[in-house]
């Protein structure tokens, strides 16, 4: 029995899915709405003698493991591992392995900072003082001093912890030959996974060294350019709010959150990537981006959306005072005056149009070429549309010449790529499927590129063409790839030749008693998709098809 099936096992789905959503008794399931569509009456049903749910709405189904995984934006290995934390479920996971180990090492560590910074009033100060956090979310947030970096080696070396964290890059040796914490003489911050697990760390330096922020080096279980500070807690709290507030550091993430506003993210120091922009979306389909009103904070408005367009997002942006960021302001007006900040909020689209129709002779151009590279970013054509349309109708011009629509992109797809393989590679990167590409059928280019993007590949190591092609009704196309990719052809080619054997016979009625049950067993048999490749395998073959004895 894998662990899986033992957590299945040990857990009532009902109970389970009960503590996410409101379930009524109907017969021997239950029923209430979709949390995964729009869902005006109840479609999503659990069976707890089958220990399965399926929504007839949107057609997303599966265990309780899937049920969370879905939820919780979660991998379904992670999802088990929250499972058995959270239902203290006696499965062995193999933890002893590196990533057990690495969290391990890093949540002790952390335990050790936190008591270096109660032993300094250096740190303490910046914190409490300068910075205005109160002790108690100082705690909360575990903050914590590394101290000269010396002490933290001598304690990892007791803990068993030093060659782990070594592994890490979290010490250093120094031209004397001596090992050094990485953050010494820094306030510590700790970094965690969707999963409340620290993964890293961030370090502010107290006396003005540079740089001024430090984050921990990339790791196995820690990559700068696919982590959120503050995510374990804003996919809690968006799930009440239903949008995403989008800033930019550390200690703005701490203060918002403090104050009330747990769906609040920020990228570690760099700008936002592809990665980044698809966690989010799958979070929410709303995020106001709040940045600095001066030239670097609308520079970062405009970057940040080129990645959230091509995602169904909508995109709302509102500025600070310059000079301010969300700390700093929070402290100087109150959570008020940005409560009634982020209700200003207006549309991306909204802004951008504004700023075309205020703007000067000589700015309005550089606006209108803004919005004309936005309009390229969005990867729906529908959506993409609908912005050239208002554009028009606001400012009486044809954003791409004569033309009311986006020119149509000529995208190179490399010729040894079938278009099933463009479709399955697509889902893979915008959708994040869980897939076994060792039972999909791919030609080596395509399984190469489909294991570079399940390892997350940063955008500039993959193909543009990848992020150029046309996304509308991508769930639909990767499914139907899925299903056309994972089919064994030549076994299938020899069912079709023998269902169109029957079918002609049916139709001359010539077919035995036991044929017609064949055929419709047969037909009954074969999936969406094989149906549909059936149904161009009769076009193309029917008009040389012959019968001798029973072989086409």
């Amino acid at each position: 029995m894998s662990i899986f099936d033992e957590i299945r096992r040990q857990l009532d789905i009902v109970e389970v899915i009960s503590e996410y959503l409101p379930l009524k008794r109907v017969g021997n399931s239950y029923a209430t709405r979709c949390p995964f569509h729009p869902d005006s009456t109840p479609s999503f049903y659990v069976s707890p003698s089958r220990g399965i749910w399926k929504c007839f709405g949107c057609g997303k189904g599966g265990d309780v493991i899937k049920f969370v995984a879905e939820y919780e934006n979660l991998s379904y290995l992670e999802a088990a591992k929250l499972l058995a934390e959270r239902y203290n479920l006696d499965i062995d996971f193999g933890d002893g392995d590196s990533e057990g180990k690495y969290y391990s090492a890093l949540r002790k560590i952390n335990d050790f900072y936190t008591e270096q910074l109660i032993n300094s009033k250096e740190a303490k100060d910046f914190l409490i003082k300068e910075r205005k956090f109160s002790p108690s979310v100082v705690k909360e947030f575990g903050l914590g001093y590394a101290g000269d970096g010396f002490k933290s080696v001598e304690f990892a070396k007791k803990e068993g912890i030093f060659e782990t964290l070594l592994e890490l890059k979290h010490f250093y040796i120094t031209s004397y030959g001596r090992y050094r914490d990485f953050f010494h003489g820094r306030v510590t911050i700790p970094i965690k996974n969707i999963l409340s697990k620290v993964v890293a760390f961030g370090g502010r330096s107290l006396k003005g060294e540079l740089p001024k922020y430090k984050n921990s080096p990339n790791s196995e279980i820690f990559q700068k350019e696919k982590t959120l500070f503050g995510i374990e807690r804003a996919k809690d709290y968006v799930k009440d709010r239903n949008y995403l507030i989008l800033v930019e550091g550390y200690f703005d993430i701490i203060r918002l959150q403090s104050e009330g506003f747990g769906n609040t993210l920020a990228p570690l120091g760099t700008s936002l990537t592809l990665h980044h922009a698809r966690v989010i979306s799958k979070l929410t389909k709303k995020v106001i981006l709040l940045f600095d009103g001066d030239t670097a904070g609308r520079r970062a408005v405009l970057e940040s959306s080129k990645r959230l367009l091509k995602f169904p997002l909508e995109i709302y942006a509102v500025f600070l005072p310059p000079g301010e960021d969300p700390d700093s302001f929070v402290l100087k007006n109150g959570i008020k005056a940005l409560r009634e900040l982020l209700q200003s909020a207006r549309p991306l689209r909204e802004l951008l149009l504004s700023s075309i129709l205020k703007a000067s002779p000589e700015k309005r151009e550089r606006y209108i070429e803004i919005y004309r590279q936005l309009v390229k970013e969005i990867s729906d054509p529908v959506r993409a549309d609908l912005w050239i349309k208002e554009f028009r109708d606001k400012t009486g011009i044809n954003l791409f010449g004569k033309k009311n629509f986006l020119p149509v992109k000529k995208v190179k797809i490399p010729t040894q790529l079938t278009s099933y393989e463009v479709d399955f590679l697509l889902g893979l990167l915008y959708l994040r499927p869980e897939v076994d590409l060792n039972a999909v059928n791919l030609s080596p280019k395509a399984r190469e590129l489909a294991e570079a993007i399940l390892r997350g590949e940063e955008e500039k190591n993959l193909p543009k063409w990848l992020f150029e092609v046309d996304t509308l009704g991508l769930e639909r196309r990767f499914k139907v790839a899925k299903e056309v990719l994972t089919i064994d052809k030549p076994l299938l080619e020899e069912t079709f030749k023998t269902l169109l054997y029957l079918e002609e016979k049916i139709k001359r009625g010539k077919a035995t008693p036991q044929e017609i049950v064949d055929y419709r067993r047969m037909l009954s048999s074969l999936t969406e998709g094989e149906r549909r490749l059936y149904k161009r395998f009769k076009e193309e073959t029917k008009k040389d098809f012959k019968s001798d004895g029973g072989v086409l």
